[in-house]
Protein backbone atom coordinates (compact mmCIF):
# COMPACT_ATOMS: atom_id res chain seq x y z
CA UNK A 1 0.00 0.00 0.00
CA UNK A 2 1.03 3.57 -1.20
CA UNK A 3 1.53 5.67 2.06
CA UNK A 4 2.87 9.70 1.77
CA UNK A 5 3.05 11.36 5.67
CA UNK A 6 2.86 14.54 6.62
CA UNK A 7 3.80 15.24 9.99
CA UNK A 8 4.97 18.02 12.47
CA UNK A 9 9.28 18.17 12.68
CA UNK A 10 9.42 17.91 16.45
CA UNK A 11 8.14 15.63 18.72
CA UNK A 12 4.84 16.86 20.12
CA UNK A 13 3.89 15.65 23.44
CA UNK A 14 0.50 17.41 24.90
CA UNK A 15 0.15 17.06 28.69
CA UNK A 16 -3.69 17.06 28.49
CA UNK A 17 -3.64 13.18 30.51
CA UNK A 18 -2.73 14.27 32.99
CA UNK A 19 -5.70 15.36 34.59
CA UNK A 20 -7.93 12.56 33.36
CA UNK A 21 -9.29 11.11 36.53
CA UNK A 22 -12.90 10.66 37.41
CA UNK A 23 -12.96 12.81 40.18
CA UNK A 24 -15.96 15.98 40.82
CA UNK A 25 -15.37 19.49 41.25
CA UNK A 26 -12.16 21.18 39.71
CA UNK A 27 -11.32 17.99 37.89
CA UNK A 28 -14.52 17.33 36.48
CA UNK A 29 -14.96 21.04 35.03
CA UNK A 30 -11.67 21.26 33.15
CA UNK A 31 -12.63 17.04 32.14
CA UNK A 32 -15.60 18.48 30.46
CA UNK A 33 -15.49 21.67 28.85
CA UNK A 34 -11.33 22.57 29.00
CA UNK A 35 -10.55 20.82 25.35
CA UNK A 36 -10.47 24.14 23.54
CA UNK A 37 -8.10 25.73 26.68
CA UNK A 38 -6.21 22.90 25.94
CA UNK A 39 -5.48 22.99 22.20
CA UNK A 40 -4.42 26.61 22.15
CA UNK A 41 -1.74 25.74 25.33
CA UNK A 42 -0.83 22.65 23.15
CA UNK A 43 -0.25 25.07 20.24
CA UNK A 44 1.43 27.74 21.80
CA UNK A 45 3.61 25.57 23.72
CA UNK A 46 4.43 23.98 20.56
CA UNK A 47 5.86 26.84 19.20
CA UNK A 48 7.99 27.40 21.94
CA UNK A 49 5.91 30.55 23.72
CA UNK A 50 5.57 28.74 26.61
CA UNK A 51 7.54 26.58 28.42
CA UNK A 52 6.38 22.64 28.87
CA UNK A 53 4.41 22.28 31.87
CA UNK A 54 6.64 20.05 34.29
CA UNK A 55 4.05 17.68 35.99
CA UNK A 56 0.12 17.57 36.60
CA UNK A 57 -0.11 19.88 38.77
CA UNK A 58 1.72 22.55 37.31
CA UNK A 59 -0.50 21.65 34.20
CA UNK A 60 -3.65 21.73 35.58
CA UNK A 61 -2.64 25.49 37.42
CA UNK A 62 -1.82 26.72 33.45
CA UNK A 63 -4.93 25.97 32.16
CA UNK A 64 -6.83 27.01 34.73
CA UNK A 65 -4.73 30.57 34.38
CA UNK A 66 -5.34 30.57 30.79
CA UNK A 67 -9.33 30.68 31.56
CA UNK A 68 -8.80 33.25 34.19
CA UNK A 69 -6.73 35.27 31.79
CA UNK A 70 -8.98 35.80 28.88
CA UNK A 71 -10.25 32.27 27.48
CA UNK A 72 -13.93 32.34 28.90
CA UNK A 73 -15.48 29.26 28.81
CA UNK A 74 -19.64 29.27 28.92
CA UNK A 75 -20.37 26.88 31.85
CA UNK A 76 -21.63 23.14 31.04
CA UNK A 77 -21.03 24.86 26.77
CA UNK A 78 -17.46 25.09 26.10
CA UNK A 79 -16.29 27.86 23.46
CA UNK A 80 -18.57 27.62 20.61
CA UNK A 81 -17.01 27.34 16.91
CA UNK A 82 -17.95 30.75 15.71
CA UNK A 83 -16.36 32.45 18.65
CA UNK A 84 -13.32 30.47 19.55
CA UNK A 85 -10.61 32.32 16.51
CA UNK A 86 -11.68 35.63 18.05
CA UNK A 87 -11.69 34.38 22.34
CA UNK A 88 -7.82 32.59 21.34
CA UNK A 89 -6.92 36.07 19.61
CA UNK A 90 -8.23 38.64 22.61
CA UNK A 91 -6.24 36.23 24.88
CA UNK A 92 -2.59 36.21 22.56
CA UNK A 93 -3.25 40.25 21.87
CA UNK A 94 -3.41 40.76 25.59
CA UNK A 95 -0.48 38.22 26.48
CA UNK A 96 1.43 39.54 23.44
CA UNK A 97 1.97 36.41 22.02
CA UNK A 98 2.80 36.70 17.88
CA UNK A 99 0.22 33.91 17.15
CA UNK A 100 -3.05 34.42 15.47
CA UNK A 101 -5.94 31.59 14.90
CA UNK A 102 -7.80 32.12 11.53
CA UNK A 103 -11.68 31.25 10.49
CA UNK A 104 -9.54 28.40 8.54
CA UNK A 105 -11.23 25.95 6.56
CA UNK A 106 -14.83 24.10 7.18
CA UNK A 107 -15.68 19.93 5.97
CA UNK A 108 -17.19 19.05 3.04
CA UNK A 109 -17.41 17.10 -0.30
CA UNK A 110 -13.77 19.35 -1.14
CA UNK A 111 -12.16 17.55 1.62
CA UNK A 112 -9.25 17.02 -0.57
CA UNK A 113 -8.28 20.64 -0.65
CA UNK A 114 -9.65 20.68 3.19
CA UNK A 115 -6.57 18.02 3.29
CA UNK A 116 -3.98 20.02 1.24
CA UNK A 117 -4.51 23.20 3.63
CA UNK A 118 -3.90 21.12 6.55
CA UNK A 119 -0.63 19.57 5.04
CA UNK A 120 0.42 23.19 4.37
CA UNK A 121 0.68 24.07 8.20
CA UNK A 122 1.81 20.55 9.17
CA UNK A 123 4.89 21.08 6.98
CA UNK A 124 5.13 24.73 7.75
CA UNK A 125 5.85 23.11 11.54
CA UNK A 126 2.37 24.60 12.87
CA UNK A 127 -0.39 22.92 14.52
CA UNK A 128 -3.56 22.87 13.30
CA UNK A 129 -6.45 22.79 15.85
CA UNK A 130 -10.06 21.90 14.95
CA UNK A 131 -13.48 21.30 16.34
CA UNK A 132 -16.03 18.27 15.74
CA UNK A 133 -19.24 20.74 15.84
CA UNK A 134 -21.87 19.88 18.27
CA UNK A 135 -24.73 17.62 16.59
CA UNK A 136 -28.45 18.80 16.57
CA UNK A 137 -30.00 18.23 19.41
CA UNK A 138 -32.77 15.74 19.79
CA UNK A 139 -32.31 14.86 16.38
CA UNK A 140 -29.03 13.06 15.79
CA UNK A 141 -27.36 13.03 19.35
CA UNK A 142 -25.95 10.07 18.91
CA UNK A 143 -24.07 10.64 15.93
CA UNK A 144 -19.88 10.46 16.91
CA UNK A 145 -16.82 10.29 14.90
CA UNK A 146 -15.27 7.12 15.72
CA UNK A 147 -11.58 7.46 16.80
CA UNK A 148 -8.50 5.10 15.43
CA UNK A 149 -5.52 4.04 17.06
CA UNK A 150 -2.10 5.21 15.58
CA UNK A 151 -2.29 1.91 13.92
CA UNK A 152 -5.25 3.27 12.16
CA UNK A 153 -7.39 0.22 14.32
CA UNK A 154 -10.52 1.13 15.91
CA UNK A 155 -10.38 2.43 19.57
CA UNK A 156 -13.90 1.65 20.94
CA UNK A 157 -13.37 5.56 21.45
CA UNK A 158 -15.41 8.11 19.53
CA UNK A 159 -15.76 12.05 19.80
CA UNK A 160 -18.41 14.79 19.04
CA UNK A 161 -18.41 18.77 20.49
CA UNK A 162 -15.01 18.52 21.07
CA UNK A 163 -11.23 20.45 19.72
CA UNK A 164 -8.72 18.48 18.84
CA UNK A 165 -5.06 19.00 17.56
CA UNK A 166 -4.14 17.72 14.12
CA UNK A 167 -0.37 16.80 14.43
CA UNK A 168 0.20 15.10 11.01
CA UNK A 169 -1.84 13.79 7.39
CA UNK A 170 -1.47 10.32 6.34
CA UNK A 171 -2.58 9.55 3.03
CA UNK A 172 -3.02 6.60 1.43
CA UNK A 173 -4.68 4.60 -1.85
CA UNK A 174 -8.15 5.02 -0.11
CA UNK A 175 -8.24 7.11 2.66
CA UNK A 176 -6.94 10.47 4.12
CA UNK A 177 -6.01 10.18 7.67
CA UNK A 178 -5.87 13.07 10.03
CA UNK A 179 -3.29 12.09 13.39
CA UNK A 180 -4.56 14.10 16.05
CA UNK A 181 -4.31 14.71 20.04
CA UNK A 182 -6.95 14.76 22.58
CA UNK A 183 -6.66 14.94 25.99
CA UNK A 184 -3.23 14.24 25.20
CA UNK A 185 -3.75 10.63 23.83
CA UNK A 186 -3.07 10.68 20.33
CA UNK A 187 -5.55 8.95 17.53
CA UNK A 188 -6.16 8.64 13.86
CA UNK A 189 -9.69 10.34 12.35
CA UNK A 190 -10.66 9.30 8.70
CA UNK A 191 -11.27 12.46 6.83
CA UNK A 192 -14.12 11.10 5.28
CA UNK A 193 -15.78 10.14 8.50
CA UNK A 194 -15.42 13.57 9.29
CA UNK A 195 -17.30 14.98 6.19
CA UNK A 196 -20.14 12.36 6.89
CA UNK A 197 -20.73 13.71 10.56
CA UNK A 198 -20.46 17.23 9.68
CA UNK A 199 -23.81 16.47 8.00
CA UNK A 200 -25.44 15.90 11.57
CA UNK A 201 -24.23 19.30 13.11
CA UNK A 202 -25.21 22.96 12.86
CA UNK A 203 -23.91 24.87 10.15
CA UNK A 204 -20.01 25.60 10.25
CA UNK A 205 -19.20 24.45 13.27
CA UNK A 206 -17.01 21.57 12.35
CA UNK A 207 -13.76 23.20 11.37
CA UNK A 208 -10.45 23.52 10.97
CA UNK A 209 -8.66 26.93 12.56
CA UNK A 210 -5.41 28.00 10.58
CA UNK A 211 -2.96 29.38 13.52
CA UNK A 212 -0.71 32.11 11.64
CA UNK A 213 2.89 33.30 13.48
CA UNK A 214 3.40 36.85 12.68
CA UNK A 215 6.74 38.12 12.02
Amino acid sequence: MTEKKHALKKIYVAGSQMWFEKKKGKEKKLRGFGCGVVALHDLITYKGYMEKPEGQNEFKERIRKIERGGMYVFPNLGIAPYFYPLECNLYLMSHKIPVRLRWGWGIGREYKNRAADIKKCIDSDIPVIFAVGPTIPFLFKKKRVPLYNMDRKLSGMSTKAHYMTVLGVLETEKEIWLEVASWGTQYSIRLSDMVFFSKYTFPFTTRFYKAVVKK
